[in-house]
């Protein structure tokens, strides 16, 4: 009789425990994953900051958390398994009123958009005779800008071009981008001065602004395949050199606008970057290009290049970056220059790569370097 009503407290443990865990043990569950930083470049090294508490009585003996992340963020560790993605599996004792928090390191090895939209909780009872399981949404991400190549004696035109686009501008203050504050000089307009800094110094102060050069810089990317050449990564090259080519010319102080038809990962669409100037605008432009899939087929760029032609005045700079160099092309980029505009094609293509087009001042050929083309790889 004593063994039989051993076994049914036992029977009845085993029961209640079970009923505890399966009703309860997600209770005031808290878990959360952010990146250490929202931006970064290609080739630096971050954190992924795994934050899991348990603020209940209730202890969870063991709890895993399993993700998915891309393969192109790549974490010291093997707790992975490596397939298109990352899938991580990361293991927590989480017992009762325990916060614990992880910093895994990572490094960012290509450009793009990067989330992580779900996590997988399981746990188990005392027993381990059930598997429990949540499913939590995330709103981790990460965007990774372009690496910016140097620009060097092979974009001696575009140097050039610009140069003499400097040579001839008109040098005025952008109202929109904030560069700092200073005393008052006598030459200062009234709507400069910074009534906040002034009572706070008691001297008179007044905000600085970028400049920007009255004449603007399109910068146009297409990212349409061709038959000679249909793998990704001189188009990874491409949106590098875009990156480059746009930083140098708002470091020169230009006004720049920036189109291509490369589609957005998430909305699908193509970016078009109203001119502007400063830091924040270039930000804004390398996070289109970070953000350019290319798995989605991109469309012609021929017609936006058209319609620029029609509209050209005699502040207009283009600079075109195209892999793919066809007679259609060819017939737009001319029209710009017929139109009086300054215009440069930069023709992406390995040494050996023969083009459809003849080369000139106007258009040229751009060669990765050895190191350029195996970062690719």
């Amino acid at each position: 009789m004593a063994v039989l009503s051993v076994v049914l407290v036992l029977i009845l443990l085993i029961w209640l425990q079970d009923i505890i865990y399966k009703y309860n043990w997600n209770r005031r569950i808290v878990c959360d994953l952010r990146f250490s930083e929202k931006t970064a470049s290609e080739g630096a090294s971050l954190e992924l900051i795994e934050t899991l508490a348990n603020a209940k009585l209730l202890p969870l003996p063991w709890i895993a958390l399993k993700f998915q992340v891309s393969r192109s963020l790549i974490f010291d560790g093997a707790n992975e398994q490596v397939s298109d993605d990352y899938y991580r599996n990361d293991m927590f004792a989480a017992l009762s009123y325990r916060r614990i928090t992880r910093r895994l390191a990572f490094t960012c090895t290509r450009r793009g958009f990067y989330t992580i939209k779900s996590i997988d909780i399981i746990s188990g009872n005392i027993l381990q005779n059930r598997k429990l399981v949540m499913h939590v949404n995330s709103n981790a991400a990460l965007t990774v800008f372009p690496k910016l190549i140097p620009i060097d004696e092979r974009l001696i035109q575009f140097k050039n071009l610009l140069g003499d686009v400097i040579t001839r501008r008109f040098i005025l203050p952008d109202p929109f981008e904030f560069r700092g504050i200073r005393e008052y000089q006598t030459y200062d307009s009234f709507r400069s001065i910074n009534f906040k800094a002034t009572a706070k110094t008691g001297e008179l102060m007044v905000n600085v602004n970028e400049y920007t050069s009255s004449q603007q810089v399109t910068v146009i990317l297409n990212l349409e395949p061709y038959a000679e050449f249909t793998g990704p990564a001189l188009y990874e090259l491409s949106i590098r050199l875009a990156a480059s080519l746009s930083a140098y010319a708002i470091d020169s102080g230009m006004r720049l606008r920036f189109i291509t038809n490369g589609r957005d990962i998430e909305t699908g669409f193509p970016s078009d970057i109203a001119g502007g100037a400063g830091e924040s605008h270039m930000t804004n432009i390398h996070e289109a290009l970070a953000r350019v899939d290319l798995a989605k087929r991109p469309g012609p760029i021929t017609p936006a290049v058209r319609e620029m032609a029609a509209l050209v005045d005699a502040d207009s700079v283009f600079i075109m970056i195209s892999p793919n160099n066809n007679a259609e092309l060819l017939d737009a980029f001319s029209a710009l220059r017929s139109a009086g505009a300054d215009a440069l094609w930069v023709i992406p293509a390995y040494g050996d790569t023969k083009l459809n087009i003849p080369l000139n001042d106007d258009i040229i050929k751009w060669s990765p370097m050895l190191n350029e083309q195996s970062a690719q790889l």
